[in-house]
């Protein structure tokens, strides 16, 4: 009976927001449905200005959290973004024969996933000044550090494109796959520590609770290693 409930009242807010991106006009393709601490938004024609709860995101927004600050986008097909502390991405989107494709042009930071299978004329990127990744319908989190790019696969098939050397590589399940801004690109088994972090951190969102850290291991042009410590809160 409970499993019932939900489903009508998570169908019920499906349509409510299809409503108000009908209301806003094409351009509109996504929802702020949280906004805890220091949250700014910036639109084509207005610079950075404090962000609200319920706050349509247009094609060409960028969003921007500061310390201890979250943000979660929630699109038009239910695919939602969690936008973790001290990141900044902006959201595109183009209309092609009835369908909408969406790009997150992440440029410092780190967002974490949830996005729902795309129909076959659809497409939901990722970007970043060194990488492309194309999603379909998976969770994981998607990160931009000094040397790269990291993202973290949970379930699902990420294609994972290197912009540098023009090279691609499958991050599936389980798998960290890492771009770097020299041109490398490889694929590797996750660490416990990376997928432990990566579903709290897709679980999470509401800013609250024990604070952890993920560690991920990188390594240079010299093959160096080298540990990136992230914080999120569970």
């Amino acid at each position: 009976m409970m499993k019932h409930y939900l489903r009508i009242v998570t169908f019920v807010c499906a349509i409510a927001l299809f409503a108000l991106y009908a209301q806003a006009g094409e351009k509109s393709i996504a929802l702020a449905v949280k906004v805890i601490k220091d949250v700014s938004r910036k639109t084509e024609t207005i610079d950075w200005t404090q962000a609200k709860k319920g706050d349509l995101i247009y094609s060409g927004d960028h969003v921007r959290t500061g310390p201890h600050s979250i943000a979660i986008v929630k699109f038009s097909d239910n695919s939602i973004l969690r936008v973790r502390e001290n990141s900044e991405l902006q959201i595109l989107g183009e209309q092609k024969d009835k369908t909408l494709e969406k790009n997150v042009h992440l440029t410092k930071g780190q967002f974490s996933f949830d996005v729902q299978k795309q129909r076959d004329n659809e497409k939901f990127i990722f970007s970043s000044p060194t990488s492309v990744a194309a999603i379909r319908g998976t969770q994981g989190t998607f990160t931009r550090v000094d040397s790269g790019d990291v993202v973290v696969v949970l379930e699902g098939l990420v294609n994972l494109l290197n912009t540098i050397n023009n090279t691609s590589m499958d991050v599936g399940g389980g798998q960290t796959g890492i771009s770097y801004d020299d041109g490398r690109i490889f694929v590797r088994n996750s660490t416990s520590g990376e997928r432990d972090g990566a579903q709290q951190s897709v679980n999470s969102g509401n800013g609250q609770g024990r604070e952890n850290t993920l560690d991920i291991d990188l390594k240079d042009a010299q093959n160096n290693k080298k540990r990136l410590h992230l914080r999120y809160k569970q």
